[in-house]
């Protein structure tokens, strides 16, 4: 059981595929045990217009990249419309890693990425659940290469 839980926020929009789009620094050793990512996209007026979203410990998306250690959680909503008239399209994602989360160490940083197709607006919200437990956690190293 952590002796505390603190959540980490990050908001983002965008009209083009933004990279570290939002980010913040870890505070304090522990895990990450959940996160919640909110996607919405507005302005899809034409067939698979849409985009997405990602939390990753690299300051680069690995969208179209196979075996990225960084990234933590992703999600993606298009329009199926073939002409205007589109209303907007939205996606939550909700992941929990239990028994075990993933450590973090005081000073690493997440980011936030965005991808985005066709003319959509993507605005992006995640909530990150960050567990405090009183012992020692050491972050893995290898989810820092690509």
């Amino acid at each position: 059981m952590p002796d505390q839980v603190k959540v980490y926020k990050m908001y983002a929009q965008a009209m083009t595929s933004t990279d570290a789009a939002a980010s913040y620094d870890v505070q304090e050793d522990g895990e990450i045990c959940s996160v919640l990512l909110d996607i919405i996209g507005t302005a899809d007026d034409a067939l698979n217009d849409g985009g997405g979203s990602e939390v990753s410990f690299a300051s680069v998306s690995g969208f179209s990249t196979n075996d990225t250690r960084a990234s933590i959680v992703g999600g993606r909503q298009n329009q199926g419309f073939l002409t205007s008239g589109g209303g907007p399209v939205g996606k939550s994602v909700f992941i929990t890693f239990a028994p075990y989360g993933i450590p973090v160490a005081a000073g690493e940083r997440l980011y936030l990425h965005i991808i985005v197709t066709g003319t959509s607006t993507i605005t992006c919200s995640a909530w990150v659940y960050h567990c405090i437990t009183g012992g020692p956690l050491r972050a893995s190293v290898s989810r820092r290469g690509r």
